[in-house]
């Protein structure tokens, strides 16, 4: 037999292999990213924050809610942020309420909703603006947003829109939450969100899209949880993440940085959605974002100064 043929033998089980890695291992290997930031050079008080994004529950989600249970078992946090595609399809309503449920926390539980949430993709079409590079999402169907609302605010997380609501951490300090719609999808109302923020107060944004970063930016919030990239979802050495369907470069698709005077945190998402149910070396995940004041020896999670260009 020619070595050639051996050749193509080989590469077609190594495809084999990477795919039923991608489709049966990976994509569940919930991971929790720990990053470790300076309360005060934020301007923010003490907190620890659990950012939680694009579950993309459809009603085949044991092995994500069982980790979100091991998760919420371990308590302790102060703020707890859900920022979007929480849901692929009708049935995923009661695999959010319930992953929901599990968590308390001290200041507050608190969600966005993303374009999925509102509405089902077409599959084909989807692929095909992926393919040729295209803004937007093709929807197809609606989600029971209305519904999944309901099941949020059952379980005490309060759902935001373009709104803002100041609290207070467990030092007593104020600060206010911003909450952006999906920029992904439609164009968030900025000056409605911030309404009411005063001047002096230090603030935290939760939005699905990092496509808002320009005037979280010109807003001056210190710290910014985004979702929607996926990280990549497939990443490749030397080329990272292959599609983020957003304005951010690809490098800047997953993990902390900083723009100007705000660090923004993209998390890779707990999820995928059923029409691309794959990973690759882009684990799913969860946030814990710890805002401390550092003493000797306190190990702070480098931050890199962002180039947009």
């Amino acid at each position: 037999m020619p070595a050639i043929v051996y050749a193509l033998a080989a590469v077609a089980l190594a495809g084999l292999m990477v795919a039923f890695w991608a489709v049966f291992i990976e994509r569940h290997m919930f991971c929790v990213r720990h990053v470790v930031l300076d309360s005060d050079s934020l301007g923010l008080p003490p907190l620890e924050v659990l950012h939680i994004t694009d579950t993309h529950f459809c009603g085949h989600d044991a092995k994500a809610l069982a980790f979100l249970e091991r998760l919420a078992a371990r308590g302790g946090f102060d703020l707890v942020l859900f920022t979007g595609d929480l849901i692929d399809s009708p049935a995923g309503v009661a695999s959010a309420g319930a992953a929901a449920s599990r968590f308390r926390a001290r200041v507050g539980c608190f969600a966005v909703l993303g374009g999925h949430d509102y509405a089902q993709v077409d599959p084909v079409r989807a692929y095909v603006h992926i393919l040729r590079n295209r803004p937007g999402q093709v929807f197809r169907g609606e989600n029971p947003a209305d519904e999944l609302v309901r099941r949020l605010e059952a379980a005490g997380v309060s759902v935001l829109e373009d709104a803002s609501v100041e609290l207070t951490a467990p030092d007593g300090r104020r600060f206010a939450l911003v909450a952006l719609r999906d920029a992904f999808v439609s164009e968030p109302d900025y000056e409605a969100a911030w309404q009411g923020v005063g001047k002096d107060v230090p603030v935290i944004v939760m939005a699905h899209s990092p496509d808002v970063l320009p005037e979280v930016c010109a807003r001056g919030a210190g710290l910014a949880f985004f979702g929607h990239t996926h990280g990549g979802q497939v990443r490749l050495p030397l080329l990272g993440a292959l599609v983020t369907r957003c304005s951010l470069p690809r490098r800047l698709a997953s993990g902390a940085f900083r723009q100007r005077d705000t660090v923004f945190i993209v998390n890779n998402g707990l999820g995928t959605s059923p029409i691309m149910p794959y990973r690759l070396l882009c684990p799913p995940e969860v946030t814990v974002a710890e805002l401390l004041v550092p003493s000797d020896g306190t190990a702070l999670t480098p931050i890199e100064d962002a180039r947009l260009g």
